[in-house]
Formats: structure tokens, sequence, C-alpha cells
């Protein structure tokens, strides 16, 4: 049976006027959103995917920094979602749990670098060339952490 089948159920056996789905990123998709609950005039509250937000929050876009200068929520629009209410919020609390493990990993790959300068600076046996350096940044998250790859003559 349908999601559409078992809502149309559900409002009948209890006298419902609305249903308004409510779901994570994985369960509320797009497509989910559009083949199944829009045709059949459900609503639904979900969370955008980090791609979609970054988006929004692009120079210019309707998502901005200053509209929490006040409070911790808004309410924008974009054409992107056309008659659909957007709220955007702001979490204090995880800002600084995301800072904090920023400066974390900046200061773990800051010391797995100054390792790998030791021993490409070492007189007796140094590293050379990204043959040598390459293994050194691959097995950890250094690499990722930065975007740096090892680049130059063998």
């Amino acid at each position: 049976m349908t999601l559409a089948a078992q809502i149309d159920k559900l409002k009948q056996r209890f006298k419902l006027q609305r249903v308004v789905m409510v779901g994570d990123r994985g369960v509320l998709t797009s497509a989910r959103i559009e083949q199944t609950l829009r045709p059949a005039g459900l609503d639904w509250i979900t969370a955008l995917r980090a791609p979609a937000i970054k988006q929004l929050a692009a120079e210019g876009g309707p998502l901005q920094p200053s509209l929490f200068d006040n409070r911790d929520m808004a309410e924008i629009t974009s054409p992107d979602y056309p008659g659909e209410r957007l709220v955007v919020c702001k979490n204090p609390l995880l800002a600084e749990e995301r800072a904090r493990k920023r400066a974390e990993l900046l200061a773990a790959t800051e010391k797995e670098l100054a390792r790998i300068a030791a021993r490409v600076q070492r007189a007796r046996n140094p590293l050379r060339g990204t043959t040598a350096i390459s293994p050194e940044t691959d097995g950890s998250n250094t690499a990722r952490s930065i975007g740096w790859a090892a680049a130059g003559s063998n």
C-alpha cells in the first residue's frame, strides 16, 4: 500500500482535515516530495541538505548571517522553493562545538605536518619527492584536512 493510501486511511479513520509529514533529510527527499506528497496535497516539514543550504547562503542569496543579528531564527523565501516556507535557525551551541572540532583538527594537522617537515629537513636520510612524502599523508586526515597533496619531482 502506498504512502498516499495510508494517509487517506488515517484521514478517514480519525476524520483529519490536514496531514503534515515530518521527516529528516533521508526520509523526505526531494523525489518523495515531488512524487508522493505534493500530488497527494500533503504538507511536510523537513531539512534541506547541505548543498541546498550552501546555495541559499551564497553571496546575495536569501540566507545571510545578518538575519541572525537579533534572533536565532528567521523566515526566508527563495525562487528555488516557490510557495514553500523556509525557516532558518542558528544554533550557537552547535557553532561552538564545530569551532572546537575545527581547531582540534587544525592542531592535529599542524602537528602531523611538522613531523613530516622534520623528516624532510633532517640531515640523515631525509624524505625526498612525492613518492616518499605522499604516503606520509595518505593514511591520515592530514591531506584531506588542508586539501594538500605533495607535488614536485621524485
